[in-house]
């Protein structure tokens, strides 16, 4: 029988989180799942304990690879999966009990290909709950890292409509970013469940701040890779948000006083360079708008 959801956990080094993100579908009102764990090469007892799982749940199976990181993870579990909805689960996050029920029952009732809901942050055992975000193509494009980000895991994706466009994730440094840009670019029928926290990110305590730098550099990798992807209004856009990410780069630089030059700026073409620079005038607005709902108004 074809299950209802196909979720899709890759793991790599993780193995210690894996029973908390399984056990999170078991405890889900609707049963009607599968759950295929991608071991990308991990280095970990990562298969061991998948394959330990397995053994006592029929709804998981075990597809090990060699490593070909995030991306090519998801892939594969996307090649593998059999279910009428997709849920992608990162090995360190789990899900509310009612996730399934909810989004399946809604997309099915107005026809939708895309659904998600809000999230609750998890830090040191705490779960603090985030802002809903509607999400358009715009809104990703202009702001998502930027206050209107929303974790994989909140989503729920009708199979069909990944098949129908071919949607796959590509090698990036961005994979959620990128993946959201490509599914939103196709004008899914979407919406927000909004008053239910369906998703808990979990968030190391420690944090990323020793590498926000080359995290920096990583971000304008990522959107010199994009900017020749895109068309018309959307690379405007695109291009106002290399504006505001200029904006960020200043700002850690004075932070961490940092002196380096985030040498991938300079793979950005000539041409967009210049009207991002032009348009800083306008985007510190944004930036000022996104410190104060993220830093003042928590």
């Amino acid at each position: 029988m074809q299950p209802k959801v196909s979720v899709i956990i890759p793991c790599y080094n993780q193995a210690k989180f894996l029973p908390k993100a399984v056990a999170s579908l078991q405890a889900q009102t609707m049963p009607d799942w599968e759950c295929i764990i991608v071991d990308d090469g991990s280095p970990d007892n990562a298969a061991e304990v998948a394959n330990n799982i397995a053994l006592k749940e029929s709804r998981v199976r075990l597809v090990q690879q060699r490593n070909g990181g995030l991306a090519n993870a998801r892939n594969t579990g996307l090649a593998q999966a059999q279910g009428e909805f997709i849920q992608f689960l990162d090995s360190d996050d789990t899900l509310a009990p009612e996730k399934f029920e909810r989004q399946t029952a809604s997309m099915d009732q107005k026809g939708l290909d895309i659904s998600y809901t809000a999230f609750c942050n998890e830090i040191a055992g705490k779960y603090t709950a985030s802002r809903s975000i509607r999400l358009s193509l715009r809104r990703i494009l202009v702001s998502w890292g930027m206050g209107a980000s929303v974790p994989i895991h909140s989503f729920l994706y009708r199979r069909a409509f990944i098949q129908q466009h071919d949607l796959k994730f590509i090698h990036s440094r961005r994979e959620d970013c990128q993946w959201h840009i490509n599914c939103f670019s196709r004008h899914p029928r979407q919406t927000l469940i909004a008053d239910y926290c369906g998703a808990y990110y979990y968030q190391n305590e420690a944090g990323m701040t020793g590498n926000y730098m080359r995290m920096q550099e990583g971000n304008f990798e990522f959107m010199a890779y994009m900017l020749p992807q895109l068309k018309g209004l959307s690379k405007l856009l695109w291009v106002f948000r290399i504006s505001e990410e200029l904006w960020i780069w200043l700002l850690r630089m004075l932070k961490y006083r940092s002196t380096g030059i985030a040498k991938t700026i300079l793979m950005l073409p000539t041409t967009a360079t210049i009207i991002a620079i032009l348009m800083m005038p306008i985007s510190a607005w944004w930036i000022l708008v996104y410190f104060i709902k993220t830093y003042i108004a928590k």
